[in-house]
């Protein structure tokens, strides 16, 4: 009997560590001595640089709304008439600039074209010459943008495209190819040659053969020397432009009544016109004619294509 009793104790007693027998099958699920399912690790540490990160991004949220406040606060006391002006000039710098090209022959009035059209208000006049590409690289907040040709610019003139404005600026044949240049003083006597004066105007001739329907302000330098203000309002007008000061007021006006015809009163200026081969006479004579200047200096009949 004691047997038996201490047999079934045996039996029903659980094993020390409760891993085997039937203690450790009910209680594990699996095998004898099978390993605990691994805990999941808990997220590594964040670095430096994610946490400058953070940093960095609260701050600048910080900044903006700080930023916000202020011009809120500005904005109260701004009158309506000065933020009703802002808002305008906001809007008119986002729509397309008004871009405007000088160009003509060499001594013809282009530099002084140039330095005028800075009369008008808000403008940028773009101080070194350049081809007509340069309009589309001004990065300028001024509504109405204006570049002067280059020496070169003849070469491209019939490609212009047509949503820049032209003002093209002639003078009498004669006053220049007569007018010299401190860039070439030393190496012609005269500054634009034959050839080039014919370059130039078959240049402007291309140009209305391509476009016909081109609307060009041609100023005559004459005009601009002997009625400086009237030539203003015809570029006002014609590219709706306002005047800051007029053409006659401006202090730095290069205008020289003295630079008008001076063929006329030198016997050498006279002598070289009248030793010009007679073809290209014929192309000044019909140069004259298209623009109404006078040709004093006789020519044979010639065909002037």
């Amino acid at each position: 009997m004691t047997g038996a009793t201490s047999g079934g104790r045996g039996v029903g007693r659980r094993p020390p560590g409760g891993g085997g027998g039937v203690w450790g099958g009910a209680r594990g699920g699996g095998a004898a001595g099978a390993p605990p399912p691994p805990r999941r690790a808990p997220p590594p540490p964040r670095g430096p640089a994610e946490l400058r990160m953070k940093g960095a991004h609260r701050l600048e949220a910080a900044f903006g709304a700080a930023a916000r406040r202020v011009v809120r606060e500005f904005l109260r006391f701004v009158p309506l008439s000065l933020r009703q002006r802002m808002q305008r000039r906001t809007y008119a710098r986002a729509t397309p600039a008004n871009r405007i090209f000088i160009s003509g022959c060499a001594r013809s009035g282009t530099t002084l074209t140039q330095r005028l059209m800075r009369c008008f208000e808000d403008i940028f006049v773009h101080p070194p010459e350049a081809r007509y590409a340069m309009l589309d690289m001004l990065d300028r907040p001024e509504s109405n943008l204006v570049v002067k040709r280059d020496a070169r610019g003849f070469a491209h003139l019939a490609k212009l495209p047509t949503s820049i404005g032209l003002i093209y600026c002639v003078r009498h044949p004669f006053d220049t190819l007569t007018s010299s240049h401190p860039q070439t003083r030393n190496q012609r006597r005269f500054h634009v040659t034959p050839q080039r004066w014919l370059t130039e105007y078959d240049a402007l001739i291309r140009l209305k053969k391509a476009q016909p329907h081109r609307q060009i302000l041609f100023v005559r330098y004459e005009d601009m020397i002997g009625a400086p203000d009237a030539q203003q309002d015809r570029i006002a007008q014609s590219f709706g432009l306002t005047p800051r000061i007029r053409f006659s007021e401006d202090p730095d006006n290069p205008i020289r009544v003295a630079s008008l015809r001076k063929w006329e009163r030198n016997e050498e200026f006279r002598t070289y016109l009248g030793g010009l081969p007679p073809a290209f006479l014929a192309r000044v004579q019909r140069f004259c004619a298209e623009f109404d200047y006078d040709m004093p200096i006789s020519t044979p009949t010639v065909d002037a294509r």
